[in-house]
């Protein structure tokens, strides 16, 4: 299965004909605008990331998305998200967040449900220089989960937590800056078979 999106049009919550969900109550919705998606957040909501994930996929994925900076002078602590082996219900969000900060940081965390309770897995790299139209990609190919900017790995984690689930995007903001100061171009996600 593959999916791909140049996120056209004015969206909130971000559908694009119901092919974007996400039933968390305790987390914010992802939106699109001026050919970008970003979050909702309102920056004092502690860890209420927005998102929104796709259905059907396999659990091996390979991610690809355009990071979106408009204002190459932003501030503030802002980050991009891949998620793969995503599933959620109102109070439940789990699977693996692979992060890209503004200043280059690439994480893999792992959300284990409730709202707050996530884990900092595998290794964490950086990407010096992170500008408007670097490609963030992430691959989950049976436990090993890897995160890359611009074709470079940089993060990488082994876990068995999660057998399945699905691949999505997410944002995340402190009080500083505004939610349209970090997004994502385009995204793609393609399911992979095993190893």
């Amino acid at each position: 299965m593959a999916f791909s999106t140049n996120f056209d049009g004015t969206e909130n919550p971000l559908s694009e004909g119901g092919v974007w969900i996400n039933n968390g109550l305790d987390w914010t919705k992802c939106q699109k605008a001026n050919g970008y998606a970003f979050g909702t957040q309102s920056g004092v909501g502690g860890y209420d990331d927005s998102y929104a994930y796709l259905r059907g996929f396999s659990r091996n994925v390979q991610l690809s998305a355009v990071v979106r900076i408009p204002n190459p002078n932003v501030i503030g602590t802002h980050e991009v998200e891949l998620h793969a082996r995503w599933i959620d219900g109102p109070h439940v969000a789990q699977g693996y967040e692979i992060s890209l900060n503004l200043s280059g940081d690439v994480q893999i965390i792992r959300w284990n449900g409730p709202f707050g309770d996530f884990t900092l897995i595998g290794t964490v790299g950086n990407y010096p220089g992170l500008k408007d139209g670097d490609v963030f990609s992430a691959t989950a190919l049976e436990n090993v989960i890897t995160g890359y900017v611009n074709g470079v790995p940089l993060a990488q984690a082994i876990d068995d937590t999660f057998p399945s689930g699905n691949p999505g995007i997410g944002f995340f903001r402190r009080a500083q800056g505004n939610n349209s100061d970090f997004g994502f171009n385009s995204f793609t996600a393609e399911s992979l078979t095993g190893a």
